[in-house]
């Protein structure tokens, strides 16, 4: 369906007036079709355009995004959410994964460095993500709060890896790094919600504010923290994505 769309709104009124009314012509782009689908361009992009990820070994980031997309879609499904929610979420997913993934296949370009500096190219990558997402989209009212709770989620993210690796030191306790992560998460999520949930629920007490604030960051570092475990491990167990956690992290991993 594209082209001029002509939209009539209809409703049986009797005797009080017209059963139609007044046409609106629309034009739809067949673009509009696929335009949710231009950003994961960023990820076969970055297989062919950089020399280092013409391998076959780049190709197993491919399945934590898989196997996210398998629990995405089913959690959609089971929830049943309405139409317009399901497009703010399905462009929240697209950002936060295809952001995360371009950090690590652009891994040697940003690592061995400072720590800082990699977190800045990092961040730079995400919000660059970010920023494609919106050029392909539509940039409206629904946008703008996806677009608010990624700026928010993204810094939440780098800093918690970021606080893991530096809890690490040189080398890598995966306990330590995941409990570290959970914790920053959490504190992220906190602040922020500190700020949203008064202006969102003023009439509520203080203690059932801070209770809300409380049970929805864990909701939130928790969720988080789950979807970051499929990246972790193939981060930690295969050589050629292992080299790429460590180059920008600065963590070395104890092979077994």
């Amino acid at each position: 369906m594209s082209g001029e769309l002509r939209i009539v709104v209809s409703a049986d009124l009797g005797e009080l007036g017209p059963t139609d009314g007044k046409p609106i012509l629309y034009h739809f782009s067949p673009l509009y079709h696929v335009q949710g689908l231009i950003p994961w361009l960023l990820l076969p992009l970055a297989f062919v355009a950089l020399k280092e990820n013409r391998t076959l070994q780049v190709a197993w980031i491919l399945a934590p995004i898989v196997l996210l997309a398998v629990g995405y879609w089913a959690f959609m499904a089971i929830a049943k959410a309405t139409t317009g929610d399901r497009v703010q979420m399905n462009t929240f997913f697209t950002i936060m994964v295809v952001g995360f993934s371009l950090v690590w296949l652009l891994a040697d370009r940003i690592g061995n460095r400072s720590r800082l500096v990699a977190l800045l190219l990092a961040a730079l990558i995400y919000f660059g993500s970010l920023g494609v997402n919106l050029l392909t989209g539509d940039f409206g009212k629904d946008a703008m709060t996806v677009v608010i709770m990624a700026s928010l989620s993204i810094p939440s993210i780098l800093f918690a890896f970021a606080a893991a690796s530096l809890a690490s030191s040189r080398s890598l306790g995966k306990a330590r790094f995941f409990a570290v992560a959970g914790v920053v998460l959490f504190v992220s999520f906190a602040v922020i919600l500190s700020v949203v949930t008064p202006i969102a629920h003023p009439s509520h007490s203080i203690r059932e504010q801070i209770g809300e604030l409380a049970f929805t960051s864990l909701i939130f570092s928790g969720v988080f923290l789950v979807a970051l475990t499929p990246f972790l491990v193939l981060l930690w167990t295969n050589p050629f994505w292992r080299r790429r956690f460590e180059c920008v992290t600065g963590v070395r991993v104890d092979t077994p």
